[in-house]
């Protein structure tokens, strides 16, 4: 007991010593148990024995400097500390600590880090005391002082006005004292952490304004110093004035001119807020909206401008010239044109074979098998070529069935002008053929190769150079037209190959040091050696020895007669020129030391004289193969004669001659051949052209020979027109480009991807990182970026706009010129831009490496730390100078898509802004790669990839995409693979790897478009993961997210790995692994392929087994470290995704056949490539998660806006899933609708059996066989809809629930329809009981009146006599029931109600207190009275005061006890039935379940006296009206009452009997007019749920789910601008929700076109045709049953069956009239008929007039019901959940999250609402505070308990405008609602107040 007394003592001490806190402001919750842990108070008085040391150990633990004052009050020490203050100020004796040298900002921020730390250890070390605390104090204080002061001093030096201003602004808001330079009283560690963050934050501000523009950088600075202070102080008007004069003063007129002109605009102005809003519209750059509307107008007309479409000129003329081309080519060579119909390509020559059949993927690009017939050939040739397989040439095809190549008579043909001339040229082949004897039956290679090239346009012949060129193999140079004999010169064809080679120079100051050259070969000055040949020879091919000079025999670079496949005749090899390269290594052993070209001409010489004449011409040296020297016809001596007096050195080679000696005078050398050994003669050879090309040699490029092509006449196919046109084109760019310094092009020419792009993306980014920021909410935060982002793009425009000669050029030739002129001018810019950088690279790159090494052999040397400093500054600045000097067709780009994102952000949207992605998106359609990611800046530009998939789709259609992505470390051949798997242009050359990620698109072919399963593939590029980027800048973090992208964007990674490197492995591995754990986290399940390169293929076998067992284990190591990174527990990797190490893992082996430049590419490399592509595609074809275009632009946005974040599983919103989901949410609709409906049905019909007295009994297995068709349909549907849904895939993890879900719904249904049907049968069942008695006096009293008709039968009596006869004698029959009756029992309702109450509350002086309630007293809910707060820590009241968001969940929680209280009764008076005492038990129960509805973790809940005044309210307006159910219910049931109320129906049924020739007319209307009210009823019944139907099958709003109904609500409310809608809305969605589905009703039924009305005659003329058919059978039936005698009763007995489900119309209700006889039973039926016509006519007037306050069951209740869905709310904002489903899977989720202000949420200790919204929220840094007082991140908010987990709240960067305009619009309204203001924190952006209704509802309808 004594124990008991202490602890209420205590506790009344702790409560004393808590309100002595509140009092003073300080939160007790948090002081009182630190006071009782520092000090061990434990009572109010021990507060006044308190010193100043005690002080200084509470000081250390204050939160906001605030309370510091507050405790010193408190402890009653202020005047104390002041003295303390002004002691140290001027005390002298203590020595100074020595002064810190500052001299910039940074410098004093770490100063006061460092001083904030010094008080903090000295606070916390074991036994400190208060006097080391306080001087820890001062000498932080005075070292401030002084580190403030130094930097002062130095600002002051430098003349950094600005600068100086802001640290003086921030320091003396803190005490700061200028006049003596230090500061006014002590410093504790808040007051040096406020001014150290602050400064760090408005440096930073000021900074980056700084750089963006001067004027928002003082207008920054000026707002800084009109707001800096201390935490939860408000500056007054006063200080404000002081402030501004000492800004002035300091800046001494030296503001800008902009910022002149605000101050005078606001001088003498006293409105504050006012001058503060136009800085805040100066800092966001919005401040002159006029000056930005002309300037866009300019922008938009030179945009205009640019893509205006001038007349091509050239069109015509390249049209004819391509005319006369063809025309000239068709000339027929039968035996070409046999060759190309044997190959099948007669449908492609001329020229008509484009890049698309090189690039799609069809069937023969996924076999690994040779050509079985001859028409294949062309397909496996390009497809061999395509995976760089130098074998390639020896591709043949023997088939016995094929018809051998012969040889048709030469035919002339005339010149034709028809334009079908080429589809009849073939037609001579038609006719067999004489056999050419000798010729083989199969395709000489060659023969293939050139007949490709000739149908092959110049795009295609371009690419098969240049892979060509990458397998070594000769080139042609000079190609006779097999048809006109033209000589064709292809330099277009050659302009793309790049070649590397390493020289050794041989003289000057760089001799013996090795050159490296990396150049476009067609424009590489070279030695040329031509080879030719002389006559015949069987023994000596010149081909060989080429071969064997360039590669020493290893690699057939020529095609000679000794190949495989080679035939002893070559139809299209004669007079074709070959060219070759030999590129030099730097190596001892190089052939030749300089990079020598090697001609060679096919076929006798003295048939090709115009190519040898041009060899003559551009050669350094000939070499001729001379045969049969002795019978030379005149001709080959002229030639050899010629050769010899030529100037160009000339080596014969003589077949037929022995041993003659190489010697000779001059330059003229014989070399016999005939029986020579091979190998000496190649040295020989070798060495005699090394010594005629090491004197000064003629070297000549491919680019210089084309004007010698042209004097001989040859054709040259860059002449074409449109090539022409296009080089110039390129050329006059490119010119451009060389008038600026390479390294500054991008930032004079290029300026929109620099630094403010650059900036834009931080920008960006930190919308993932949202933070209250000087006294600034997240809210302002954000607009403050959003306004800073949008700055950036202005000035992006104005720097990009007038556009620049570059760019103008550069889009306008791209969007008029034809598809052929366009790609020829790419093809050159990118020549011509190679060219510009490609040599200026290798040198900063050789410039980079020579440094790095220095920097490298000093740290070896161990050299001094300030020399490697200010290295690695230079090779910093080489890095951005490599940077900088690399540029490519992608930068402009680029260019174009910063031009697009930043004016579709300032919403300029005209024709010409949409035309900048067409360009893009018709670039990749042709085959070119475009840029995803921007290398440069790590950074998506979302809007301009997701134009650029917009206009693909609008160009391809939405076309179903395979995307397969590739990751790798860097220059691990990652590009290249790609090339050779699919012939890509990704970049592998110009010294440039792949930075960012770049998209190109690939067709397949349609015969494989049905088995895979898709239409494109997309590829995918990355820049490699570890790069080495210049200065080491690339990060971990950039690596993940670039993997986790490029991962998940694919629908199969192929994962790159080089050679055997474990630490490259590892790193590679690792963030794969990560990457894929993610996507299972987001459920997204790409599949991966391992790729291992540089494998040695011939133990590869042997090692795979061991190889493939360590890589798995690597594999699960690298699983569980991501694991525990990730947050979860998975230990390996085959749980991560499908994975099998014997399939998925593909070792590849080295890309080269010995060592480059002269190497060709491994024969096995190229076939592990085609193994992998038919692997990819076998995979892609079980794929079932195969995107649309439309999808994956989706799918790309997410994942970079969860990217961005911090979390990225936290925040990847999946579009395309959400996307599914609200798809089935409508189906799920539908369906339950559907379902619903059905029931509604059956109940109906069901109600009426019970209600007829035909139904005593609801069985479950009858009631569900009456919806087991409907339900069985249903479940097919449901079945099919998740078999045959494109999104079947994603939507089957919701099958099962779904399914659920409608068995829950049919279950719930069928209970509820079973429940009602026994309800009503128990009271139809009580009802009869009751009836029982009053049934008896009604038959006696029909009897009795049937016996006076019969009395009265035979008299003539008028109608009133009868009813005089019938009173007279009723008065006495009524008169003798009260006799016979027991009297009824009366109820005592208020007698009840007292006991009742009583017995439930047990207070002193309730009996007293239930007595006096007078009952016209309301109930009003005061939350003073009726709400108490909870204790902390157990016994100490909450002392922060009931929100108003608290009160408005208490006003809701009490009307809706009000109204459910009402609504139960009501129900009962509906019913009619009885008073019962349970009633007032039901009312005190639904009061408690109110009360338990506040959440236990609230701050307050209703007490004792909300629970009694309300109970005694209720149960006092309850019962009146429980007395007069029960007065209604004694009269409906006493017998005297209810006969008399049935007097006219006996009097009806007696003048029947009694008027024996009209009663079968009164029979009738008797009938009808017990027909009326069921009729009546079942009418509106029904058109309830017909108008329900209706409007869930065409209303929009009804018509999806819950969240397009929600959509439809929130625009509703801004049409109407009704804030009370608004408030209701808020305050009660449910009841809002009910409220807005009725007023839609309403206006649904009452338009002007009678709806209502029309509604109700269909139900009326339904209803009245079964009646009508009732009457029918009936009538039917009683005719046929000529046994019976009671016709009337029979056929009132069949009528009352046929109508059972119809009407309720009980066969007991109609007994009055079954004893009558009839004979006729159809005048009866006629009788009946028309008396129903009248009724339907009465009826129909009736209707005209009705609305819909006529029906029982309103419409918009049975739609409520179905829509109720989900109504948990959002734990933050109160946002209520839209899932249509209730007790739905997975989270809750809502669109429009709202600001915190809704739920009445304040900043603490002021009336300022909370305008942050959660999804802002949760990508910030804040932290929020649960009911234990413990505080969560927002990020992590799931961690707050259950409430908080079930919700997924995830960032949104949109404008969120709904709620910000709602704000904005009711901004006084909604303050009187919270009570309230939009002040300090709460103060609403600017940004917001800008957003019209307009921009509101159009968000509406994006989401």
């Amino acid at each position: 007991m004594a124990s008991q007394q202490d602890t209420q003592e205590r506790d009344a001490k702790a409560q004393l010593l808590a309100e002595e806190l509140e009092k003073e402001g300080l939160d007790a919750g948090y002081w009182l148990p630190k006071m009782m842990q520092i000090l061990g108070i434990k009572s109010r008085e021990a507060l006044q024995h308190l010193e100043y040391e005690d002080y200084l150990q509470l000081e250390c633990e204050v939160q906001h400097p605030w309370e510091k004052t507050a405790l010193q009050e408190l402890l009653k020490i202020r005047d104390k500390v002041s003295s303390i203050n002004v002691e140290w100020i001027f005390q002298t004796e203590h020595p100074l600590p020595k002064s810190p040298k500052v001299s910039e900002l940074e410098e004093l921020i770490k100063t006061l880090q460092q001083m904030k730390e010094y008080i903090h250890a000295v606070i916390y070390e074991p036994g400190s005391s208060a006097s080391a605390i306080h001087v820890a104090k001062k000498k932080a204080t005075l070292t401030s002082s002084l580190a403030i002061y130094s930097l002062l001093q130095s600002l002051q030096e430098w003349a950094q006005k600005e600068m100086e201003l802001l640290v003086l602004l921030i320091a003396t808001s803190t005490g700061y004292q200028v006049e003596s330079s230090t500061f006014q009283h002590l410093l504790g560690h808040p007051e040096i952490q406020y001014m150290a963050k602050e400064m760090e934050e408005a440096h930073e501000e000021y900074v980056n304004l700084k750089e963006q523009d001067a004027d928002r950088a003082e207008a920054s600075l000026l707002l800084t110093g009109l707001t800096v202070t201390p935490e939860s102080q408000e500056l007054s008007p006063e200080q404000k004035r002081e402030r501004l004069v000492f800004m002035e003063d300091h800046m001494k007129g030296s503001w800008s001119t902009q910022i002149k002109n605000l101050l005078q605009k606001h001088r003498g102005d006293e409105d504050w807020e006012r001058l503060e809003r136009d800085l805040n519209s100066l800092i966001s750059g919005c401040l002159d909206d006029k000056w930005d509307q002309q300037k866009m107008e300019n922008i938009l007309r030179d945009l205009e401008d640019t893509f205006a479409t001038p007349e091509p000129p050239s069109q015509s003329q390249d049209k004819s010239d391509r005319s006369q081309s063809k025309a000239n080519e068709a000339i027929a060579n039968s035996e070409f044109l046999h060759l190309l119909k044997r190959l099948g390509l007669e449908s492609h020559y001329p020229r008509k074979m484009g890049l698309g059949d090189f690039h799609t993927i069809n069937k023969t690009s996924l076999q690994d098998s040779q050509p079985s017939k001859d028409t294949e050939l062309p397909g496996y040739f390009l497809q061999r070529l395509l995976t760089v397989d130098y074998r390639v040439k020896y591709l043949s095809c023997r088939d016995e069935s094929n018809p051998k190549l012969s040889t048709l008579p030469q035919t002339t043909v005339e010149e034709h002008q028809h334009s079908d001339f080429f589809e009849k040229i073939f037609d001579v082949l038609e006719e067999a053929a004489p056999e050419r004897g000798g010729r083989d039956g199969h395709v000489h290679p060659m023969d293939l190769q050139m007949a490709i090239f000739h149908c092959a346009d110049d795009f295609l012949r371009q690419t098969l150079a240049t892979k060509l060129a990458f397998c070594q193999l000769a080139l042609p140079l000079l190609v006779p037209n097999p048809c006109t004999s033209r000589i064709e010169f292809p330099l277009y064809t050659l302009s793309q190959i790049q070649r590397s080679w390493k020289e050794v120079e041989k003289s000057g100051k760089q001799a013996g040091k090795k050159s490296y050259n990396n150049k476009l070969i067609f424009q590489a000055q070279t030695p040329i050696v031509s080879f030719f040949r002389i006559g015949s020879s069987a023994s000596s091919s010149k081909s060989q020895l080429l071969n064997a000079l360039l590669s020493r025999r290893k690699h057939d670079t020529f095609f000679h007669r000794h190949c495989r496949g080679s035939t002893r005749e070559c139809l299209l090899m004669e007079g074709v020129v070959e060219i070759a390269w030999y590129c030099p290594r730097g190596s001892p052993d190089d052939t030749f030391e300089c990079c020598v070209a090697f001609c060679n001409l096919h076929g006798d010489t003295r048939d090709h004289g115009a190519q040898l004449q041009f060899l003559q011409e551009i050669s350094a040296v000939n070499v001729a193969l001379v045969s049969d020297l002795k019978h030379m016809d005149s001709r080959g001596k002229e030639l050899l004669q010629g050769l010899l007096q030529s100037e160009r050195p000339l080596i014969c080679l003589l077949t037929e001659k022995e041993n003659i000696a190489a010697g000779s005078h001059s330059k003229n050398i014989k070399i016999g051949i005939k029986n020579r050994n091979e190998a000496e003669l190649i040295v020989q050879l070798t060495n005699i052209i090394r010594e005629l090309l090491e004197g000064p040699n003629l070297c000549f490029s491919l680019d210089a020979c084309m004007d010698k092509a042209r004097q001989h006449g040859f054709v040259v196919d860059a002449d074409q027109p449109a090539c022409v046109i296009a080089k110039a084109k390129a050329k006059e760019l490119v010119d451009l480009l060389k008038k600026e310094k390479l390294s500054e092009i991008k930032s004079q020419l290029l300026p929109l991807q620099g630094k403010l792009w650059n900036q834009w993306c931080k920008k960006d980014k930190e919308l993932t990182r949202l933070q209250e920021k000087r006294n600034k909410s997240i809210e302002h935060h954000r607009s403050q970026i959003e306004n800073e982002k949008k700055a950036l793009r202005r000035k992006q425009l104005e720097q990009a706009f007038p556009l620049n000669s570059l760019m103008k050029s550069f889009l306008g030739f791209l969007q008029t010129q034809p598809a052929d002129t366009k790609k020829y001018f790419l093809r050159w810019m990118k020549v011509l831009m190679d060219e510009l950088s490609c040599g200026p690279l290798e040198e900063l790159r050789r410039d980079y490496h020579n440094l790095w090494s220095e920097i490298q052999a000093g740290k070896k040397s161990q050299e001094k730390n300030r020399v490697n400093v200010e290295l690695l500054s230079r090779l910093d600045a080489l890095s951005d100078e490599i940077n900088d000097s690399s540029i490519g067709l992608e930068h402009l780009l680029r260019e174009a898509g910063q031009i697009y994102e930043a004016l579709e952000l300032m919403n300029c949207k005209t024709e010409s802004f949409v035309k900048l992605p067409e360009i893009a998106a018709e670039l990749m359609v042709s085959g070119y790669p475009v840029e995803l990611m921007d290398g440069d800046a790590s950074y998506l530009p979302l809007r301009w990839v997701g134009a650029i998939f917009d206009s693909l789709i609008e160009r391809l259609g939405d076309k179903r995409v395979f995307v397969l992505s590739v990751l790798g470390i860097q220059s691990t051949g990652k590009s290249t693979l790609l090339n050779a798997m699919f012939g890509l242009q990704f970049n592998v050359s110009a010294g440039r790897c792949t930075r960012g990620a770049f998209m190109q698109l690939i067709p397949v072919g349609e015969e494989l478009q049905q088995d895979l399963g898709f239409d494109f593939v997309l590829v995918v590029d990355t820049e490699g993961l570890r790069a080495t980027k210049m200065g080491n800048k690339q990060s971990l973090s950039h690596d993940n997210e670039l993997a986790t992208f490029v991962i998940g964007v694919g629908n199969m990674t192929v994962i790159n790995i080089f050679g055997e490197n474990p630490s490259e492995m590892q790193d590679i591995l690792q963030i794969a692994v990560q990457a894929f754990l993610r996507m299972k986290k987001v459920n997204l399940s790409p599949s991966c392929l391992f790729v291992h390169q540089n494998v040695g293929e011939a133990t590869a076998k042997e090692r795979n087994m061991e190889g493939q067992r360590r890589f798995q284990e690597k594999l699960d190591e690298m699983t569980v470290v991501a694991a525990q990174q990730e947050f979860c527990d998975i230990s390996s990797f085959s749980d991560v995704i499908g994975f099998d190490v014997n399939t998925h893992i593909h070792y590849f082996a080295h890309l080269w056949e010995g060592n480059p430049p002269m190497a060709p590419p491994n024969p096995t490399y190229s076939q592990n490539v085609q193994q992998l592509k038919s692997k990819i595609f076998q995979a892609a074809k079980e794929q079932r998660s195969i995107l649309k275009l439309s999808s994956l632009k989706d799918r790309i946005g997410d994942l970079w806006n969860a990217l961005l974040n911090e979390n990225f599983v936290f925040s990847f919103k999946n579009s395309l899933e959400i996307a599914a989901y609200r798809k089935l949410e409508s189906a799920f609709s539908q369906w339950a609708w559907r379902l619903r409906s059905h029931i509604l049905d059956v109940q109906m019909r069901l109600v009426n059996k019970i209600r007829n007295g035909d139904l005593q009994n609801v069985p479950r297995e009858e009631l569900e066989g009456w919806v087991k068709e409907t339900s069985d349909a249903i479940e097919k549907e449901v079945e099919k809809y998740f078999r045959e849904e494109k999104d079947c895939e994603t939507l089957v993890q919701w099958q099962s629930s779904t399914e659920l879900k409608l068995k829950e719904l049919k279950e719930t249904l069928l209970l509820e329809t079973k429940k009602k049907c026994e309800t009503l049968i128990e009271l139809q069942k009580e009802q009869r009981k009751l009836d029982a008695r009053k049934l008896e006096y009604e038959d006696e009293l029909l009897r009795r009146s049937r016996e006076l008709a019969v009395t009265l039968r035979g008299k003539s009596l008028s109608e009133g006599e009868l009813e005089e006869e019938f009173t007279l004698v009723w008065n006495n029959w009524i008169a003798e029931v009260p006799h016979a009756s027991p009297p009824l029992e009366e109820v005592d309702i208020d007698r009840d109600i007292e006991d009742v109450l009583l017995e439930h509350i047990k207070e002193p002086g309730f009996h007293e207190r239930i007595r006096s309630y007078p009952k016209e007293r309301g109930f009003s809910f005061d939350k003073e009275k009726h709400v108490m707060k909870k204790k902390n820590l157990g016994f100490i009241p909450d002392a922060r005061t009931i929100s108003s968001a608290d009160e408005i969940n208490f006003q809701h929680i009490t009307e809706n006890i009000i109204a459910s209280v009402r609504a139960n009764i009501d129900e009962k008076e509906e019913e009619k039935c009885d008073y019962s005492r349970s009633f007032i038990h039901e009312i005190l129960n639904e009061v408690q379940k109110g009360v338990n509805a506040v959440p236990s973790n609230a701050r307050c809940a209703f007490n004792r006296d909300y629970s009694i005044d309300l109970s005694l309210y209720l149960c006092k307006k309850a019962a009146e009206r429980f007395k007069a159910m029960h007065e209604a219910f004694q009269k409906a049931n006493d017998p005297a009452e209810y006969l008399s109320s049935k007097r006219e129906y006996f009097f009806q049924c007696f003048l029947i009997s009694c008027q024996r020739s009209t009663w079968i007319t009164s029979f009738a209307g008797f009938l009808c007019d017990k027909i009326e009210p069921a009729l009546h009823r079942a009418v509106y019944e029904s058109t309830a749920k017909d108008i329900a139907t209706e409007m869930q099958g065409k209303f929009p709003d009804f018509q999806g789910n819950r969240a397009n109904l929600e959509v439809s609500i929130l625009r509703y409310l801004a049409e109407q601008e009704n804030f009370e809608d608004f408030r209701c809305y808020l305050m009660c969605p449910e009841d809002f929700f009910h409220k807005y589905i009725a007023i839609q009703v309403q206006s649904y039924c009452s338009d002007e076109s009678k709806r209502l009305e029309r509604f109700l005659d269909s139900s009326l003329h339904l209803l009245y045709g079964n009646i009508l058919s009732a009457v029918s059978l009936s009538t039917q039936i009683v005719k046929d049953r000529k046994d019976r005698e009671d016709k009337v009763s029979l056929w009132l007995d069949e009528f009352c069956r046929e109508l059972t489900e119809v009407i309720s119309l009980p066969r007991s209700d109609l007994k009055g009239l079954e004893h009558q006889e009839v004979t006729d039973i159809e005048f009866l039926s006629s009788a009946v008929v028309e008396n129903l016509a009248a009724l339907r006519d009465r009826l129909k007037k009736e209707f005209a007039d009705a609305d819909l306050s006529s029906f029982s069951r309103q419409p918009h209740t049975i739609l409520a019901e179905h829509f109720s869905g989900c109504w948990e709310q959002c734990p933050f904002c109160g946002a209520v959940c839209t899932n249509t489903m209730q007790g739905h899977d997975g989270d809750h989720q809502r669109v429009f999250h709202r600001p915190r202000a809704f739920v009445g949420a304040k900043w603490r200790k002021t009336d300022h609402l909370v305008i942050d919204i959660c999804s802002s929220l949760v990508a910030s840094d804040g932290f929020f505070k649960v009911a234990d007082s413990k505080y969560i991140p927002y990020k992590t908010y799931r961690d707050a308990g259950t409430h908080f987990s079930s919700w997924s709240i995830l960032p949104d960067s949109s404008m969120q405008a709904y709620w910000k305009w709602f704000v904005s619009h009711f901004r006084t309204q909604l303050e009187a609602l919270y009570n309230g203001k939009f002040q300090g924190k709460g103060e609403i952006p600017e940004a917001w107040q800008r957003i019209s209704k307009e921009e509101a509802l159009s968000e509406l309808d994006r989401r």
